[in-house]
């Protein structure tokens, strides 16, 4: 049930932003698809109770593509997806300086600030686009 809730949530964010979100909302579905079908490998490959490496691999390299879309876009939500998802890459850090960190908080840690990240997406695409209708035109 929560396979199925995680995935309806991802593919509704990513048409939600591919279609509501220009340039930077297409970016954003291509590097959160990319990311999402990346994990599943990764996260097969290891165990939670030491550091996955592939998976914060994987983790790292969707932090430096949102951190690039935050550099160059004029939006605020990709701060706070970029945000997010640097949380996520921090929490596999810790498990590299503390080796008896539980697993099954490393395991909750890392996979749920994906919600967060696709609920600022949606709400911040929201308010972009709701903000290009609230601005006062020339007559």
């Amino acid at each position: 049930m929560i396979t199925v809730t995680f995935w309806l949530l991802t593919l509704f964010t990513c048409a939600f932003a591919v279609g509501f979100g220009g340039r930077d909302g297409r970016l954003f579905s291509v590097l959160l698809l990319a990311s999402v079908l990346l994990t599943i490998p990764a996260w097969m490959a290891g165990s939670w109770h030491a550091t996955q490496f592939w998976l914060l691999i994987v983790d790292s390299l969707f932090f430096v593509g949102l951190f690039w879309l935050m550099l160059n876009s004029a939006s605020y939500w990709p701060i706070w997806a970029a945000a997010s998802q640097l949380i996520t890459v921090i929490t596999h850090v810790v498990t590299l300086l503390l080796q008896n960190f539980s697993d099954r908080i490393y395991e909750g840690l890392s996979t749920i600030w994906v919600i967060p990240l696709l609920l600022f997406t949606i709400i911040g695409v929201e308010l972009d686009r709701k903000s290009l209708h609230d601005r006062v035109y020339p007559a």
